[in-house]
């Protein structure tokens, strides 16, 4: 009995951990780079906002969020029109995971974005 309770107490608070971290993560994260700007907003009504710029190439998408788990955070953006798929800088990827490190740190593909000082 003793043997199996450790274990078992060990998966509670780790799972309380992860829910905890996913439950606060509305805000402003970016991660800016030499060539390279990158900007995400999450908001509390489950919008988003994410910017991606590199030299001369400004891409971006709005539209919902949600949770795939405590740590992955699925971003949809919305439908955009024909002109604005022509354009060039359209991202044409128009879902994404992204990963939730901690309360300031999530992981959009080999990016890390730091959270903005509240």
């Amino acid at each position: 009995m003793k043997n199996t309770f450790l274990p078992i107490l060990i998966i509670v608070f780790a799972s309380c951990k992860s829910v905890a971290i996913s439950q606060n993560i509305e805000g402003q994260f970016f991660k800016v780079g030499k060539d390279y700007q990158y900007s995400l907003v999450l908001n509390k009504d489950s919008s988003f906002s994410l910017t991606q710029k590199y030299f001369e190439v400004n891409s971006s998408c709005k539209g919902k969020w949600q949770y795939l788990s405590a740590d992955t955070i699925l971003l949809k953006c919305n439908e955009e029109d024909l002109s604005a798929k022509l354009q060039s800088g359209y991202m044409s990827e128009r879902e994404k995971k992204v990963f939730v490190v901690s309360k300031k740190k999530l992981k959009l593909g080999g990016i890390v974005l730091k959270k903005e000082s509240e």
